[in-house]
């Protein structure tokens, strides 16, 4: 049975900025906490107690907002949107792995060097562009920082 734990929108990114953990420190205690309870815990759990059967599954979803530089046709500006969002998925997925990682290690165990050897958790990238903006029109800095974004959607297996 497949149970989706959390959907946690994560936005804030300022332009040009792709580094989850710049935007992490940014963040309120209370977001700080909801990223690490929903997101890596179920993960941490999940590794950490294999007996249980448990698998946790998170998806990283890179967003940006609109390019909407003069001059450039529209591929460009895709090609640009598309690659912010890959860096700030990546980065948010280094961070998620990161954290992972040192709470197996202060919980005394041997974390996996990476997720192709993780035994009971896994962590994707997505790209998405600008194809699902949160603002259609932004008009301020804050509506933009809206669009950009990482989305973690989590998802727990469990026989």
């Amino acid at each position: 049975m497949a149970k989706t734990v959390t959907d946690l929108h994560v936005p804030g990114f300022v332009a040009q900025e792709v580094a989850f953990a710049q935007l992490f420190n940014r963040l309120s205690s209370g977001f700080k906490n909801a990223i690490r309870e929903s997101v890596t815990e179920p993960a941490v759990n999940a590794e950490k107690f294999p007996s249980n059967n448990q698998f946790c599954l998170i998806t990283v979803l890179g967003h940006s907002d609109r390019v909407d530089t003069a001059g450039l046709s529209s591929e460009q500006r895709r090609a640009q949107e598309l690659e912010a969002s890959d860096k700030r998925a990546i980065s948010a997925y280094q961070w998620v792995f990161g954290q992972i990682t040192a709470a197996l290690i202060a919980a005394g165990e041997t974390p996996p060097p990476d997720t192709n050897h993780a035994t009971n958790f896994d962590i994707v990238s997505i790209p998405c562009g600008a194809a699902d903006l949160v603002k259609l029109v932004p008009t301020t800095e804050a509506q933009r920082q809206e669009n950009r974004r990482v989305q973690f959607v989590v998802s727990t297996f469990t026989p």
